[in-house]
C-alpha cells in the first residue's frame, strides 16, 4: 500500500524516508544479531541498487540506508525542482531489484517486493535528525523484539480483574503491570497551579520509585508533565489510557518502546468515539478529545487503581 500526502508536490526539494517491505516479509537480506544486521549478497545488491539512484536520478542523491531482513529504510534527498515525482525513481529501483534477483537466482517469477512503500517528507532538520536515528537504530529495536516477543505486541480481548468489565479492552506492554498490588490514578485539572502540580509530582516520583504504578490518560498539561518526569526517571512504570484502538502493526515509538523492553509500561485501548490518531505519545495533539470521552478515561484509571483485589 503506498502512503501519500495529498499536499505534497513530490517533485519538491526535500527529505523523505522511504520504507518498503518485502513480499510476505521473507528475510531476503541478510539476519540480525548483537544489535546489527549482517547483509547477505542479496542485500548488498539491494544496497548497490538503492546508492545507484543518484546516476539515474541526478537531483536525487541518498542520504540514509538502513537495509533490514524483510523490509529497508532510506532517506532521499531532492536536490531541486524535478519534472517527475519521487515515486518514478522509486517504482524504478523496485523493479531493478527485483530483475536482478530473478536473474541470479533464475527463477524469472520471484516476487520480491510488497506492494506499494509508504514515505514521509521530512522539512525540519530536527526531524530529520529524529528520522536518521530511527532508521539507524532499528537492528537494535529488531534484536530486542525478538528477544521479548510478549512486550511487543497488541493483545486483544484482553482480561483482568482489574479492568472495567463494561466494555472491551485491548493492551500493548507489561500486561503484569495491572497484578501490581499498588496502582495509583493521576488526574491534574487545567487549573491547577505550578505549585500544585510540582507538589503532587514530587509525591508521585516518591510512589513511582516504591513500585506504585502511575495510571492515567495524561491529557492535561500538569499530567503530561508527571509522565514525562517519570519517563525519564530511572525507575517507575506506568499504564496508559488512550481512547482509541490500536492501528494494523502498531509498535511504540522511541522512548516508549525502550520502556516496553525494561517492562515498566502497558498501553491500554478501550476504543471510544474519538477522532485523533492512532500514535500514542504523551505530547501527542488531543484536541479531538471530548469532555465525555476525558472522563471515561479518567474513570476507568480511576477503577484500574482502586480495584486491586
Amino acid at each position: 500500500m503506498i502512503t501519500r500526502s495529498p499536499f505534497q508536490d513530490y517533485r519538491a526539494p526535500a527529505f523523505y524516508m522511504v520504507t518498503m517491505t518485502t513480499h510476505d516479509r521473507r528475510p531476503w537480506f541478510g539476519t540480525c544479531a548483537d544489535n546489527r544486521c549482517t547483509l547477505n549478497p542479496d542485500g548488498w545488491l539491494i544496497h548497490d541498487l538503492w546508492h545507484r539512484i543518484p546516476r539515474d536520478y541526478p537531483l536525487i542523491a541518498v542520504s540514509t540506508l538502513c537495509i533490514m531482513p524483510d523490509h529497508l529504510h532510506g532517506i532521499l534527498h531532492v536536490t531541486a525542482q524535478m519534472t517527475k515525482p519521487l515515486g518514478v525513481a522509486i517504482r524504478a529501483f523496485k523493479s531493478q531489484a527485483t530483475s536482478a534477483l530473478r536473474q541470479r537466482r533464475s527463477d524469472p517469477a520471484l516476487t520480491l517486493w510488497a506492494p506499494g512503500y509508504n514515505d514521509r517528507c521530512v522539512w525540519r532538520r530536527d526531524a530529520l535528525h529524529a528520522f536518521t536515528r530511527y532508521i539507524m537504530d532499528n537492528p537494535r529495536r529488531h534484536c530486542l523484539r525478538r528477544a521479548h516477543p510478549d512486550l511487543f505486541r497488541a493483545v486483544a480481548d484482553l482480561r483482568h480483574p482489574a479492568l472495567p468489565p463494561d466494555r472491551a479492552w485491548a493492551g500493548y506492554g507489561n500486561r503484569f503491570l495491572l497484578d501490581r498490588p499498588e496502582r495509583r490514578a493521576i488526574r491534574v485539572s487545567r487549573k491547577a497551579t505550578p505549585d500544585d502540580t510540582a507538589a503532587l509530582l514530587a509525591d508521585v516520583l516518591r510512589g513511582a520509585a516504591q513500585g506504585v504504578v502511575t495510571v492515567s490518560p495524561f491529557i492535561s498539561p500538569g499530567e503530561k508533565a508527571i509522565a514525562t518526569a517519570i519517563l525519564a526517571a530511572p525507575c517507575g512504570d506506568v499504564i496508559l489510557m488512550k481512547p482509541d484502538p490500536f492501528p494494523p502493526l502498531f509498535k511504540p515509538q522511541g522512548r516508549y518502546f525502550d520502556l516496553c523492553v525494561q517492562g515498566r509500561l502497558l498501553i491500554l485501548s478501550s476504543p471510544l468515539t474519538c477522532p485523533s490518531s492512532s500514535s500514542v505519545r504523551v505530547h501527542a495533539d488531543r484536541a479531538g478529545i471530548t469532555r465525555s470521552i476525558c472522563l471515561a478515561m479518567n474513570a476507568a484509571c480511576a477503577h484500574i487503581a482502586t480495584d486491586q483485589q
